[in-house]
């Protein structure tokens, strides 16, 4: 397989990656808390020598496409008000910590509900955790009051403090299905007054879907083109077209 082959692949290789990123966003796009997941690309210089008349020497490599790392877009969505006590917003930095069975989880989603035993859960059962555990509201407990700082309160007095965890910035949030992450480093709890719960309220998608819609458009036209040199063409002037991949 010839160079210029194997950087039309690795450019094919890359515009797909980047597509089927977007398409998650846009399948995404009204799904409560859901973070945008982007890649990012970086040159990749395949090694190569040559022998001249004077000895050996390095030659330019082919310079080909691929992907470094995917990351998780860390910016607010809109908050909606809904009315529900136990639908939470999260003000500022920080995470829902959530109990699966696969070990700690975190979330923006704070559309909450009680389950058969009185537990705050998630809407697919899993716990939201506290300071000391889950929550359990038992049936005579009246009216659930959620202050700013995560307080749980009925008249039965306080339940807990639900917990708000942050990572640090090395840290890769990895998303596990919708919108619960996990993450390559611990978690660290997050101080009362950094960040504040809005009771009644969820936040939103943070993804652009006008500007995924425009991506989605580029890297199809992108696609298109290098599918139609690496089938028809061998210029390295076109080639060169191939470099970069849209944002």
């Amino acid at each position: 397989m010839d160079d210029t082959t194997i950087i039309n692949l690795s450019h094919l290789m890359a515009l797909q990656k980047r597509f089927d990123a977007v398409a998650n966003n846009i399948a995404n796009s009204r799904t409560t808390g859901f973070r945008a997941q982007q890649l990012s690309f970086q040159e990749y210089l395949k090694p190569r020598m040559s022998q001249d008349a004077v000895g050996v020497t390095t030659e330019r490599p082919p310079s080909q496409v691929e992907s470094a790392y995917a990351f998780t877009s860390l910016a607010a969505g809109e908050v909606q008000i809904t009315g529900n006590p136990l639908d939470l917003a999260i003000r500022g930095t920080g995470y829902f910590a959530i109990q699966t069975p696969d070990g700690e989880r975190y979330t923006r989603d704070g559309a909450f509900s009680l389950d058969g035993a009185g537990r705050l859960v998630t809407l697919t059962g899993q716990p939201v955790l506290s300071d000391n555990g889950a929550v359990t509201v038992s049936p005579q407990a009246g009216e659930i009051k959620i202050d700013t700082n995560g307080v749980v309160t009925t008249r039965q007095g306080a339940l807990g403090r639900l917990r708000l965890v942050d990572f640090s910035e090395r840290a890769n949030l990895q998303a596990v299905g919708g919108n619960l992450f996990k993450s390559d480093q611990p978690p660290t709890d997050v101080t009362v007054g950094t960040a504040t719960m809005l009771q009644g309220a969820i936040e939103q998608s943070n993804v652009q879907s006008i500007t995924e819609m425009t991506r989605a458009t580029e890297i199809t036209n992108s696609y298109e083109m290098a599918s139609k040199l690496l089938k028809d063409s061998q210029d390295t002037t076109l080639l060169n077209q191939l470099a970069t991949v849209p944002d």
